[in-house]
């Protein structure tokens, strides 16, 4: 007989609404939406900005030099901030903040004094030796282009500081669930950046651009002040890194700032080779690169954060059953999403260069030369897209090291083929080596998620070498920080 329903209120059949809303929670991880939308209006100011780049640069020297000056600065920060926060604050935070709330304050506010001061004497070092970054950089520029590269160079400096401030206090809303300012806080740094083009460039050329990148980065720090003042988050300086948490978060960390600039380092190799192939052709992978990012960052990264927080929880629990079936489902999903969008960006690649960035100095043969980059970049979209998932995974397994040996693998295999295939692909080899070294690291990931998952439950699994102690379950958090910067 089935079951009368409850007498005590009147029954209301499930609406269209109620099936969509149970149907989208079924396939998509909590919170992923929200997260995508955001990512979608940052990447949309994003094209606004690379259009005011083309439009009143084009692909010339000087947009290159813009560039390459943000390549070793933005290593840096990864290296020495974001890829612990990345990895390892939401956990031990949320873990902390469940037991006592004191000392979840402590560790916070410790992560953001150290982050800072660590990233301060960073920026002096790279300030002071900026004309030695050249020879590395843009070995191909002399004179007036090395010069106007080191001024650059120097500005981006200051703005390592301001981020690593700011995407600490970002991990701090993220694990209070505060996702208005923090996921609007890119949308911001690119509202900068436009207005440093359209208002100074006209008049001040590409120092314009520098002076709203700073401004950009001081309203991305600025949104996440005003939400976090909203919170019970003190920012007081604090130096409490001899403590238990702390030491946790430096062992989790560890292996992470070997992955972080990983692709940093790919795409500074990129512009090196990229200066030596054609003139434009860094501006073109730039352009390139962002336009092949959007649907990683909008489906691969939204879904894959916002599904870690559900797969460290069901991990620590030994739940296998669960485990696979979210990262099944979330597999499914990507994998079909930016599949299809990967098809459909290849297709209409000189239509949406022509659409977005062609136009004054942008000239059809620039604009040739980046739908080519384009074309050959979608091959690596559901790639890259899979990896995020794939490393957010493993991590839930409470492992950063084998990720980490993933990652050096596919940048050597990335390495290998611009190589092998420079001379006779010329600009494009960048792409399709790109691609190459996503594809194998991703085999490598899911090689290594099968055998953690063969191993979840038995005893130890979450012992020495994986990063953390074993302990209970990590709460579960709705989303984490969108892989943009910031």
């Amino acid at each position: 007989m089935l079951p009368l329903p409850n007498t005590d209120r009147p029954y209301l059949p499930e609406s269209m609404m109620d099936v969509i809303r149970r149907f989208i929670g079924n396939i998509l991880p909590r919170g992923a939406l929200l997260l995508s939308a955001l990512t979608f209006a940052g990447y949309a100011m994003g094209l606004v900005r690379d259009r005011a780049f083309a439009r009143t640069f084009g692909a010339d020297s000087s947009l290159d030099a813009y560039n390459a000056a943000l390549q070793l600065p933005e290593i840096t920060l990864n290296i020495l901030v974001a890829a612990g926060l990345g990895a390892a604050f939401v956990p031990v935070f949320a873990r902390m903040h469940g037991v006592d709330v004191a000392v979840a304050d402590r560790f916070s506010r410790t992560v953001l004094t150290v982050g800072t001061i660590v990233m301060g004497i960073g920026a002096i070092v790279l300030f002071v030796l900026a004309p030695l970054t050249a020879d590395l950089i843009v070995p191909g520029y002399t004179g007036a282009e090395r010069e106007e590269y080191i001024e650059l160079f120097r500005v981006m400096c200051g703005t390592t500081v301001i981020f690593a401030i700011s995407f600490t206090i970002g991990e701090m809303l993220v694990a209070r669930q505060r996702f208005l300012a923090y996921g609007i806080a890119p949308l911001l740094y690119n509202t900068g950046i436009v207005l440093g083009v359209v208002v100074l460039g006209p008049r001040m050329g590409i120092m314009g651009a520098a002076i709203g990148t700073v401004v950009g980065s001081l309203l991305h720090l600025g949104v996440r002040l005003i939400g976090v003042r909203r919170t019970d988050a003190s920012l007081r300086p604090a130096l409490f890194f001899r403590t238990r948490e702390y030491r946790e978060y430096l062992r989790l960390s560890i292996p992470r700032m070997v992955a972080e600039p990983i692709e940093s380092l790919t795409f500074t190799w990129f512009t090196r080779v990229a200066t030596t192939i054609v003139v434009g052709g860094v501006s073109a992978v730039s352009f390139a690169r962002n336009f092949q990012s959007v649907p990683v960052s909008l489906v691969g990264v939204a879904f894959s954060i916002a599904a870690f927080p559900v797969l460290s929880a069901a991990a620590g629990a030994g739940d296998r059953p669960r485990f696979v079936r979210i990262v099944t489902t979330n597999l499914v999903t990507i994998t079909v999403i930016t599949t299809v969008g990967a098809l459909l960006m290849y297709l209409l690649s000189g239509r949406i260069i022509d659409v977005f960035l062609r136009g004054d100095a942008f000239d059809a043969q620039d604009a040739a030369l980046t739908a080519a980059v384009l074309g050959a970049f979608t091959l690596s979209i559901p790639l890259e897209a899979l990896t995020h998932l794939l490393a957010r995974a493993v991590y839930a397994t409470r492992n950063t090291l084998l990720p980490v040996i993933a990652s050096l693998v596919g940048l050597v295999v990335t390495l290998v083929t611009v190589e092998m295939l420079k001379d006779s692909q010329g600009l494009v080899a960048l792409p399709l080596a790109f691609a190459a070294g996503q594809g194998v690291k991703a085999a490598l990931l899911g090689a290594i998620l099968v055998l953690r998952i063969g191993g979840m439950g038995d005893a130890g699994h979450a012992g020495q070498g994986d990063g953390v102690p074993a302990g209970g379950p990590l709460p579960d958090l709705e989303e984490t920080r969108p892989n943009a910067i910031g």
